[in-house]
């Protein structure tokens, strides 16, 4: 598990490049497993960021 220490702009800049970022080189699976980790990473960012903001809301 990673644990993030991002503030909301860092964060927001990562989930927009994790969405935008397109691989490049000629192995569709290499290519693939940087897709689907580059997802996985966004949604752990976006999940982070939910958090974030309804920890700063309950205090």
């Amino acid at each position: 598990m990673i644990e993030f220490d991002l503030n909301a702009n860092d964060c927001e800049a990562l989930i927009r490049h994790c969405e935008s970022f397109e691989p490049a080189g000629d192995d569709p699976r290499e290519k693939r497993r940087l897709q689907d980790a580059l997802e996985t990473l966004r949604e752990a960012l976006v999940s982070h960021l939910n958090e974030s903001a309804t920890s700063a809301e309950n205090t």
